[in-house]
């Protein structure tokens, strides 16, 4: 049995994983940032 991988698919892919790993990255560390640090520290 033989496969193969076809280069949109593999472009399809790492910019789907790309762009949740931004959203994901982006959005809690601009909230982090937003926030005071005597504020942040008090939650933990």
């Amino acid at each position: 049995m033989s496969t193969s991988v076809s280069m949109t698919s593999v472009f399809v892919a790492f910019g789907f994983s790309g762009g949740i790993g931004i959203i994901f990255g982006v959005f809690p560390a601009r909230k982090a940032a937003a926030m005071d640090p005597i504020d942040a520290l008090r939650f933990e």
